[in-house]
C-alpha cells in the first residue's frame, strides 16, 4: 500500500472523532448560525476527502490524492472547532483549551497552506525540485510561526468569550513581527504561482494540460473575492461571500480530481480560456460599479440600482468585445492552440491563392506544434484505413480523426502527448484542408495509375513489335525466300525448251522478292534495325539519310540505356527531323541528346520558319503521347522567323 493511501485512509480516524465531538456539541445547544455554518464546513470538506480517496485509491503514490485529504480534514476541523467553541458559550460544562483558542487566532492561514502547497506539488504529488520544496517547507513555517505570534501577541481575540481564555502572556512586539509576515506569506504565495508558471512552459504537454485545470481551478478564489467586493457594493457585508467559499472548495478539489484522473475529459485549455474571459468581464463590470458609486450624489440607497446599471451597460460593452479578449487571452494561457489556429487560416489562404497544395499540411502542422514526427492520413476511398499524401498507410495509433459531415475523412497521428492540441475547434477549422488534401491524394493517385497504366501499354505495344518484327522475318519473310530459291531451282532443272515457263518462273521469282523486300520495310516501321547498333548510331543513320545538314552531338554513354527508352527518343528525333526538313524549310538541324542525373535529354533544333505547334492527332500530338507514358515531358517552343526546338525529357533509371 502506498504512502498516500495510507495517509487518506488514515485521515477517516480524526474525522470520525471531530464529527463526534461535533455531534455532542451540537446536542449541548448553539445557534442558528452555528449550525448553518457547521453544515457548510461539512459540504466544503467532503470533496476533498472522497475526491483525496478515490485518487489515492486509484494512484496509491500519488501526493496530491493525500493532499486533498488533508485539505479536507482541515476544513472539517474548523467547522468542528466552531461549532465547539460555540456550544461552549452556551454551556459551561464544556471542557475548554485555552491553548488551542490562543492558536487558532492565527490558524486561518491553514485555510491557504493546502492549496499554496497544491501549487508546489502538482501533478506529480511531490516536490518538482529544490525551489518547490524550500518554498514549502518556508510556507509550513510562516504559517506555524505566525500562529505562535498571533498567540503570544497583546492584540485582543475574536470574541470575549474567547479573551476569558487567554492564558499565555502577552509579548510586546510579537504583533509586529506577525504583521510583518502577512507579505512574506503573500510573497510566497505569489512566488508559488510564478513557480507553477515557470513549470508550465517547460513541461510536456500532457502535464502543461493537467496544470490548466489547476489554473482553471484557482480563478475560484479570485472570483470570491470579487463575490466579496459585490456583497459590500449591494448589503454593506461580506454574508454572500459563504456562496463563493463553498464554490471554491467543491470546486477546485473537483478540478484537480479529474486533472489526475480524467486529464483529457475536457479540453481544459479552452475551457480556462472561456472562465478567465468571463472573469475579466466580471472584474470590469464591478470596477465600473466602484467608479460610479464613487462619484459625487452616489448613495448607498442607489447602489443596487447602480449594480444592474452598470452590469447591464458593462455586459453590452464587452459582449462586443468579448472575442478579441478571448483571443488576447488564449494567446496567453493556451499559446500553442491560438498558434495552430493562426497557422491553419494562414495556411488556408495560401491554398486559396494557389501559393501552397493541400498536401503541405503536414508540414503546416508540424512547424506549428513543433512536433516533427506528426503524420497526417488520409481517409482511402476504397477500403478501410488512412494513408499519408505519398499513398503510403499511416497507422491510426493514438491519432485524432477529423470529421466533416459526421464522416471520418482522415486522421492526425501527433508524436507521444502531444495529441491534447488538436481539440474540436482546431479539427474543425482543419476539416476542409483535410478534405482538399484527401481528394488532391485520390487524383494524384489515379493520375499516377493512369500513368502506370499507359507506361504497361507502350511497353506492351513495344514487345508487340517486336515479336511481329520477329515472326515477319523467321515466318514469311524466310518462307517466302525459301520459295524463290526453290522456283530458282525448278527454273535451273527445265529443258531448253521451256522458255515460256521460265519467263513465268522469273516473273514469279520477282514478285517474291517484292514481297520480301515490303516486308523488310514494314518489319524496319515497326521497330527501326538502326536501335540494333544502340541510340548513337541510329541517330547518326538518320543524320545521314537527310537531305538537310543535321548535326548530332552526344554527351555521355548510353550503352545501358533501356530497350523503350532509346526507341522513344529516336522516335521523337527521326519526327522532329522529318518534321523540319518538311515544313520548315531549315538550312541546318541540331539534334544534341545528354544524360541528366535519372532522365534522357533530347533536343532538335532547326533554324527555319517556325510555327510548329501541338494538332489533335498530329505528329507532335503522338510523339507527346509516348513521352507522357513513360512519365516524361515534352516541350516545343517555336516562333515566326526564329526556328523551333523541341526537347523531350524521358525519366531512365542507370
Amino acid at each position: 500500500m502506498g504512502w498516500a493511501r495510507v495517509v487518506s485512509n488514515a485521515v477517516f480516524l480524526p474525522v470520525m472523532v471531530l464529527l463526534a465531538i461535533a455531534i455532542w456539541a451540537l446536542n449541548t445547544g448553539v445557534d442558528g448560525f452555528a449550525r448553518g455554518w457547521f453544515l457548510v464546513c461539512i459540504i466544503m470538506s467532503l470533496p476533498s476527502l472522497i475526491l483525496g480517496y478515490l485518487i489515492t485509491r486509484r494512484l496509491p503514490q500519488q501526493g496530491v490524492g493525500a493532499l486533498l485529504s488533508a485539505a479536507g480534514l482541515l476544513i472539517f476541523a474548523v467547522g468542528c472547532s466552531d461549532t465547539y467553541l460555540a456550544a461552549a458559550r452556551e454551556s459551561t460544562q464544556l471542557p475548554i483549551s485555552s491553548l488551542l483558542i490562543a492558536f487558532m487566532q492565527g490558524a486561518w492561514m491553514l485555510l491557504y497552506l493546502p492549496w499554496a502547497l497544491m501549487l508546489l506539488v502538482f501533478p506529480e504529488g511531490r516536490f518538482a525540485d529544490k525551489t518547490a520544496r524550500r518554498l514549502g517547507q518556508g510556507l509550513c513555517l510562516v504559517v506555524v510561526l505566525f500562529a505562535v505570534l498571533v498567540a503570544l501577541s497583546p492584540m485582543p481575540y475574536t470574541d470575549s468569550f474567547q479573551e476569558q481564555h487567554r492564558v499565555l502572556e502577552p509579548v510586546p512586539g510579537t504583533e509586529l513581527v506577525a504583521v510583518l509576515l502577512l507579505p512574506v506569506f503573500l510573497a510566497m504565495l505569489v512566488f508559488s504561482v510564478v513557480h507553477l508558471v515557470r513549470r508550465f512552459r517547460h513541461v510536456d504537454p500532457i502535464i502543461r494540460n493537467q496544470i490548466r485545470w489547476l489554473v482553471l481551478a484557482g480563478l475560484s478564489v479570485p472570483a470570491t473575492l470579487l463575490l466579496c467586493w459585490a456583497g459590500y457594493l449591494v448589503f454593506g457585508n461580506e454574508s454572500i461571500v459563504v456562496i463563493g467559499l463553498v464554490a471554491m472548495y467543491l470546486f477546485i478539489p473537483a478540478t484537480i480530481s479529474v486533472a489526475i484522473l480524467r486529464e483529457d475529459l475536457y479540453d481544459a485549455g479552452r475551457v480556462l480560456v472561456v472562465a478567465l474571459g468571463v472573469f475579466v468581464n466580471l472584474a470590469l463590470v464591478i470596477l465600473l460599479a466602484v467608479v460610479v458609486l464613487r462619484l459625487p450624489g452616489s448613495t448607498t440607497e442607489s447602489s443596487f440600482t447602480v449594480l444592474v446599471a452598470c452590469t447591464a451597460f458593462g455586459s453590452l460593452i464587452l459582449s462586443a468585445l468579448r472575442p478579441r479578449l478571448q483571443r488576447l487571452i488564449g494567446r496567453i494561457v493556451y499559446a500553442e492552440h491560438e498558434q495552430l489556429i493562426d497557422s491553419l487560416r494562414i495556411f488556408e489562404n495560401k491554398v486559396y491563392s494557389n501559393d501552397a497544395q493541400p498536401t503541405d499540411l503536414e508540414n503546416t502542422l508540424r512547424t506549428a506544434t513543433s512536433d516533427p514526427t506528426l503524420k497526417i492520413g488520409y481517409a482511402a476511398s476504397v477500403g478501410s484505413g488512412f494513408r499519408d499524401p505519398r499513398g503510403n498507410s499511416v497507422a491510426a495509433g493514438d491519432g485524432v480523426k477529423v470529421f466533416l459531415a459526421q464522416r471520418a475523412i482522415g486522421i492526425v497521428v501527433p508524436g507521444l502527448g502531444r495529441g491534447r492540441v488538436f481539440n474540436k475547434e482546431s479539427l474543425e477549422a482543419m476539416a476542409l484542408l483535410v478534405e482538399m488534401g484527401r481528394q488532391h491524394m485520390e487524383l494524384s493517385i489515379a493520375l499516377a495509375e493512369i500513368e502506370a497504366s499507359r507506361a504497361r501499354l507502350v511497353l506492351a505495344s513495344h514487345h508487340e513489335r517486336k515479336r511481329l518484327e520477329r515472326d515477319l522475318h523467321d515466318g514469311a519473310q524466310q518462307r517466302l525466300v525459301a520459295l524463290g530459291m526453290k522456283l530458282r531451282l525448278m527454273q535451273r532443272q527445265l529443258p531448253a525448251t521451256g522458255g515460256e515457263i521460265a519467263k513465268q518462273l522469273d516473273s514469279a521469282v520477282a514478285e517474291i522478292g517484292t514481297a520480301v523486300a515490303e516486308l523488310r520495310q514494314i518489319a524496319h516501321g515497326i521497330r527501326p534495325s538502326a536501335l540494333d547498333e544502340g541510340l548513337e548510331a541510329a541517330l547518326r543513320q538518320l543524320s545521314g539519310r537527310s537531305p538537310t545538314p543535321v548535326s548530332v552531338q552526344i554527351e555521355g554513354s548510353f550503352a545501358r540505356l533501356p530497350e523503350l527508352v532509346g526507341a522513344t527518343a529516336y522516335f521523337v528525333a527521326s519526327e522532329a527531323v522529318h518534321n523540319a526538313i518538311k515544313h520548315s524549310g531549315a538550312e541546318h538541324i541540331i539534334v544534341q541528346l545528354a544524360r541528366r542525373d535519372e532522365a534522357v535529354q533530347l533536343q532538335v533544333s532547326d533554324d527555319g520558319c517556325g510555327g510548329a505547334k501541338h494538332t489533335p492527332g498530329g505528329g507532335l500530338s503522338g510523339l507527346s503521347d509516348r513521352v507522357d507514358a513513360l512519365g516524361g515531358s515534352l516541350k516545343v517552343r517555336s516562333s515566326k522567323s526564329a526556328g523551333t526546338l523541341i526537347e523531350a525529357v524521358l525519366p531512365c533509371a542507370w
